[in-house]
């Protein structure tokens, strides 16, 4: 008994360290390189299953399905996106239901385990802009609290280390 009463929180903080995403789908990904490794080479991943994730840029609901575009970010070891300023580009998520935009607004981190599709070729701006498109298999929209990192680091009075 005192041995499970030991393990408890230790259980506890290991279960609140795991990935959000399925397990089944997160044995299935393949890693990437890299976002521009996938830019140049679309075609030879198509069919794979990925890990993608990054900051919302839109989202627009068609007829049994939902199209988010986000601006990658890498991810961390819980695959959450980093949110810095840094990016090799854009790409678009097909889920296959519908998915509040209200919910799914821009600004808000997403990871999506999905299978390459191919590519789509819209418009961005002023430009033709080819974006990656994949397949959503399993995601996770990010809560703002869960956005920033949870762990904090204190030295002396006021500072914080993040």
């Amino acid at each position: 008994m005192k041995r499970m009463l030991l393990c408890l929180p230790l259980i506890i903080i290991l279960c609140g360290c795991s990935s959000p995403l399925s397990s089944e789908w997160l044995k299935q990904a393949e890693p990437v390189l890299s976002f521009a490794e996938l830019n140049r080479h679309p075609d030879d991943l198509r069919g794979r299953i990925l890990i993608l994730g990054g900051q919302i840029i839109g989202t627009s609901e068609r007829e049994r399905e939902t199209w988010i575009e986000v601006l990658e970010q890498s991810l961390d070891w819980r695959h959450r996106p980093r949110g810095s300023d840094e990016s090799q580009g854009r790409f678009l998520v097909r889920v296959k239901e519908f998915l509040d935009p209200a919910i799914y607004a821009p600004g808000r981190s997403i990871t999506v385990i999905g299978e390459m599709e191919g590519t789509k070729v819209l418009p961005l701006k002023e430009i033709s802009y080819t974006y990656p498109v994949l397949n959503a298999r399993d995601y996770h929209l990010w809560r703002p609290e869960e956005e920033q990192s949870p762990i904090h680091f204190s030295i002396g009075v006021g500072g914080v280390i993040r």
